[in-house]
C-alpha cells in the first residue's frame, strides 16, 4: 500500500481491515435448522467476500500484471479479464512471443499466489487476408491439408 502512496492512517485502517479475519462455513441449513459448523480458521491471503473494497484491492493486487511483458505485447486489463495483445508478421517470432508472454505469465500468477484457469483462457490469431493468402498458398505448395476460403 505504501508503494502506492497509501500511508498513515489510512494504511492503518486498510491493514486492520485485513489482518486477523476468521472465516467458518455452515454445512446443511435449511429452513433455519442449525446444520455444522466447520473450526474456525483464520483467513491468510482473501479480501472479505462482498467487501465494498474488495475490486481496489484486485486492482492493486494485479497492478504489475501488464507490466512483466509490456515490452512484448500490448496488456488490456478490464476487471478480472486479462488480454494480451501480440503483433508480429514473422511466424515464428509470433510463436516465440507468444510463449514468452505465456510462460511469463505463468510465473507471475505463481508468485503471486494465483491460479490461471486454463478453462477460461482462449488465444485467438487474426490474419489478414494477404497473409492468410500466403498461408494458403504455403500449404497447397507443401501438399498439407487446410481448409483456406480466399
Amino acid at each position: 500500500m505504501k508503494f502506492y502512496g497509501i500511508t498513515g492512517f489510512a494504511n492503518m485502517l486498510m491493514e486492520s481491515y485485513l489482518r486477523n479475519r476468521y472465516q467458518r462455513l455452515i454445512i446443511n441449513v435449511h429452513n433455519n435448522s442449525n446444520g455444522y459448523y466447520s473450526k474456525w480458521k483464520k483467513v491468510q491471503h482473501v479480501v472479505p467476500q462482498g467487501s465494498v473494497l474488495r475490486p481496489l484491492f484486485f486492482i492493486i493486487y494485479i497492478n504489475d500484471l501488464s507490466k512483466s511483458v509490456s515490452d512484448k505485447s500490448s496488456p488490456i486489463l478490464f476487471a478480472d479479464d486479462t488480454s494480451f495483445i501480440i503483433a508480429n508478421h514473422i511466424e515464428t517470432e509470433f510463436k516465440f512471443k507468444t510463449n514468452e508472454i505465456f510462460n511469463g505469465k505463468n510465473k507471475w500468477f505463481h508468485s503471486n499466489m494465483l491460479m490461471l484457469n486454463y478453462d477460461k483462457t482462449y488465444f485467438l490469431q487474426f490474419l489478414t487476408k494477404t497473409i492468410m493468402n500466403l498461408i494458403c498458398k504455403y500449404h497447397l505448395a507443401t501438399e498439407k491439408l487446410l481448409l483456406c476460403k480466399v
